[in-house]
């Protein structure tokens, strides 16, 4: 039991009354108070002071500044250091420094605990035995906390509230026991180093290190400190090991998340460059090749094919390749059919993409084929459908020996890319059918289709010329359509009807019929336009229809005729021939032009071209052309129309006609 008799206390304390109220309880304590450091010190250089006890923040320094300044001239006066809470930075600094006691005002409870802590502190100084550094490091650290030596020896051990699962071993069996009896030797030797280390620098030093416990594998962080005294003639260091497995685990995710977001901008980058490319492209085959060595050159992917379609296909048939991986295609090629529903083959046949994130998890292959790609280090995959409209072009298959490169931003880019082919090759195929010098002609008839309009000239038994076709949007068709014997209303009113027609609108009527455009979703014609023809003609009678449509000569003509019968089984191939289109120069495509003009048609539109009429803003007024022509506005704007549809009509309109 410690003795009453009087001690004389030194209070710095700033902005609190702690020193008043001790001062007032405890008789047997002689309390001054003083605000600042340089006060503390002036007061220590005349006054016996049997204890300091001192606030952390202070007007004009720190508590531990105070404590390394006393240190210097009082090595062993008794000093306290209060803080408004438990600060682990601020502890291993004070311990190292010598400080009695740590205390965290909010572990104090009245004013007599605190007496106790500056009784204690005397009197160990004076020489009783110390349980000091285990009561501060008690205040100090919620965490786990150790005195460990030179040799890696357990000299003392706290185990902080609730934290008993996060020591590696039992706590009561570490102490005298060293760190190689409780770990490997590769872990153990890493925290003696450290433990030189901190001995060396004789400052702070940090670690971070992942361990086994029996909560689970966990993370820590190292924060040690010299002692700055030794036990049993050995230097010794602070070990305080806080676990930051929340903070690793978010640091991982922001990492991933990061890292996620460079490979997109990667992606992003190569499929805007694929489409700058697409448009030199000038067949599939340029196409398909361009595409898949761009993603290898991207170093995303190191193996890239695309496959034939699902019509055609008899296992991996690789149109197109770039890279590779040790002959991974080629052990696919050659598997064949054994493949089964592999994820290229899915994916033509589902239209959507097939991903494997992980080939060591992944159903989707047979297990030899999972053992080939392991063995290449090949981490994932995946297959993209090339499709336009209802037309399945074939799949893009890409394999990478990189995780993380398929994530779901990832894949909604490439399923955009895939959509990109898609249309790019059936563009393709538009441009060989308008530069080609010769095309191959096929004649289809229809019967017993849902078609909106074929079912409209059976019910109401009238003709239904197709005069154009016009992209719209979401991959819908303008179809306008001349109907002939048909009443107006009943017509709009059938057609409008239909679930596969958007919209549907009457724009002319006279005595031969009427003109309505109808949007559609679904139509034999679109069918044909999606397969790669360019429609020429196509007439609807009591329910049937006759389409004449042209396709480049190299395409391959059977699997146009089976996309098409696939998606209408009663349509018939009745005529196929080849037709040469003759080569017109510069000067004879103009003449054809002009040839379709009348003098005067001729000489409005060329005056009102040459005097600014159609710039913009327009540099001559309808009323100046005309004036300059000497004849009325109205009689200009006549001449001009009827020029303006003759031209019109030569690009859209195969009929010759004069009159619109």
């Amino acid at each position: 039991m410690r003795t009453t008799r009087s001690h004389t206390v030194l209070f710095v304390e700033h902005e609190t009354d702690i020193a008043r109220r001790l001062d007032r309880d405890h008789e047997n304590l002689t309390v001054h108070s003083v605000s600042s450091a340089a006060d503390c010190l002036s007061r220590l250089d005349s006054d016996a002071i049997d204890c300091v006890v001192s606030n952390h923040l202070l007007p004009d320094s720190t508590g531990v500044e105070l404590l390394d300044s006393i240190r210097d001239d009082h090595p062993n006066l008794p000093f306290v250091l209060l803080t408004d809470n438990g600060n682990e930075r601020i502890a291993s600094e004070a311990i190292s420094l010598g400080v009695s006691d740590y205390v965290p005002l909010s572990a104090l409870d009245g004013t007599e605990e605190l007496r106790q802590r500056i009784v204690d502190a005397i009197y160990d100084r004076i020489g009783g035995h110390s349980d000091t550094h285990i009561k501060t490091l008690m205040s100090a650290f919620p965490d786990v906390a150790f005195l460990l030596d030179e040799t890696g020896k357990y000299c003392e051990l706290l185990v902080g509230p609730n934290s008993e699962a996060l020591a590696a071993t039992a706590p009561p069996d570490l102490v005298g026991r060293r760190l190689h009896d409780v770990f490997s030797d590769d872990i153990a030797d890493s925290f003696l180093r450290h433990i030189h280390r901190t001995l060396e620098s004789g400052q702070v030093e940090t670690m971070e290190y992942p361990l086994a416990v029996e909560s689970g594998q966990r993370w820590f962080e190292a924060r040690s400190t010299p002692l700055g005294q030794q036990i049993g003639g050995r230097d010794v260091v602070v070990w305080v090991a806080r676990d930051i497995t929340e903070r690793r685990q978010r640091e991982q995710t922001l990492a991933h998340q990061h890292e996620e977001l460079e490979t997109l901008n990667r992606i992003h980058w190569v499929i805007q460059e694929v489409i700058r490319d697409l448009v030199h492209a000038a067949t599939r085959d340029d196409i398909e090749q361009m595409v898949c060595e761009r993603l290898v050159e991207s170093g995303l992917y190191e193996l890239a094919w695309t496959d034939e379609s699902e019509v055609s296909r008899g296992g991996v048939t690789p149109r197109t390749r770039a890279g590779g991986i040790e002959g991974y295609l080629d052990i696919l090629v050659d598997y064949g059919d054994r493949l089964g529903n592999d994820p290229a083959s899915e994916a033509m046949r589902s239209d959507e993409l097939q991903v494997i994130q992980d080939v060591r998890e992944t159903d989707m292959l047979p297990e030899e084929i999972r053992g080939e790609a392991l063995d290449r280090d090949i981490e994932s995959g995946i297959s993209i459908p090339i499709s336009y409209g209802n037309t399945m072009y074939g799949s893009l298959s890409l394999v990478s020996t990189r995780s993380g490169v398929l994530g779901d931003r990832a894949q909604a880019a490439l399923e955009i890319l895939g959509d990109t082919i898609g249309f790019a090759i059936n563009a393709a195929k538009n441009k060989q059918i308008l530069l080609s010098d010769s095309t191959v002609e096929l004649e289809f008839h229809v019967t017993g289709s849902r078609d909106a309009v074929m079912a409209a000239s059976r019910h109401l038994n009238c003709t239904c010329h197709l005069m154009g076709l016009v992209p719209a949007s979401d991959g819908e068709l303008l179809h306008y359509v001349r109907a002939e014997d048909a009443p107006a209303d009943r017509l709009e009113t059938m057609l409008s009807e239909d679930e596969h027609v958007g919209e549907c609108r009457l724009i002319d009527t006279d005595d031969d019929g009427l003109v309505i455009e109808v949007r559609m979703t679904e139509s034999t014609v679109k069918r044909l336009v999606e397969a790669g023809a360019a429609v020429q003609s196509a007439t609807a009678n009591g329910g049937e229809v006759s389409i004449v449509a042209e396709i480049p000569h190299e395409t391959d003509v059977r699997k146009v005729v089976d996309t098409f019968q696939a998606a209408y089984p009663m349509a018939e191939l009745v005529g196929k021939r080849t037709i040469d289109r003759p080569i017109q120069t510069a000067q004879e495509f103009r003449r054809s032009l002009t040839d379709r003009l009348t003098d005067r048609q001729e000489t409005a539109l060329r005056t009102a071209y040459f005097a600014g009429y159609y710039d913009w803003p327009r540099g001559s007024t309808a009323e100046e052309v005309a004036g300059a022509l000497d004849i009325a506005s109205a009689t200009l704007h006549y001449h001009l129309r009827k020029a303006q549809h003759q031209l019109l009509a030569s690009l859209f309109d195969e009929r010759n006609t004069d009159e619109p």
